[in-house]
This record gives structure tokens, sequence and C-alpha cells, in this order.
């Protein structure tokens, strides 16, 4: 009999990312790089590049660098790309809820539109 709750699932990055799936140490070092997680922390809602830049207070490049990182890594999520008229490209989160267990083994444990993921190294 289930309790209800949905059991988590592996990363859906899996296939894209290799055997490890998010490949796990590069989400946490992106999490615990300040500026990156500020960047993250700040795209709760969509932003710009230079939304994001002038918000946490980084150069330009700096906050372009991070926010390819965090896309890269599945932790941001590109709403629209830049137009032909220059309307800018929108980040956003694309987990609702990230969280690092240090146990053994290293488990990072994610929540994207209600459904829980994981990567385990």
């Amino acid at each position: 009999m289930s309790d209800g709750t949905e059991q988590p699932r592996p990363c859906p990055r899996l296939g894209q990312d290799g055997e490890l799936g998010c490949t796990p140490r590069r989400v946490m070092d992106l999490l615990a790089d300040d500026d990156a997680r500020a960047v993250y922390l700040y795209a709760e809602e969509p932003a710009t590049v230079s939304e994001i830049a002038e918000a946490v207070d980084l150069p330009q490049s700096t906050a372009y660098r991070k926010v390819e990182n965090l896309r890269e890594a599945g932790l941001l999520s590109r709403l629209n790309d830049r137009s032909r008229t220059g309307t800018p490209a929108h980040y956003v989160q694309a987990m609702d809820h990230v969280s690092v267990t240090y146990d053994d083994p290293l488990r990072i444990e994610c929540e994207c539109n209600g459904r829980p993921l994981y990567c385990e190294p």
C-alpha cells in the first residue's frame, strides 16, 4: 500500500550528462559559489542577465558566465532567446527546490514542477 508520496526519480539529465546524470559535483560547486548561488536565488522570477547583474552587484560579463553555468547544470532555464528586435533572453530557476545531503552517498534532491528528482554519484 502506498502512502501517497511520490518516490524520487533519477535525474532526467541522465542521458544528456552521462552516467551520473546531473553531475552532482558541478551542481555542488555552483551552489557553493556565492555569486552563482546569488544569481540562482535571484532568478526565482524571470529576469534578464542585465537585471540579475544589477540586482546581485556583478559585472555583466560575470553574470553571463554564472547564468550560463547554472543553465548548463540544469538549475536555470532560458524562457526565450534574444529576439531580432533586441528583446533580451529571460532566465528563471528550473527547480522548485534544491537540497544537498552530504551523507554517504552524497545526494542532490530537486523538485521540478512538483516532481521529486535526485542525483547521486
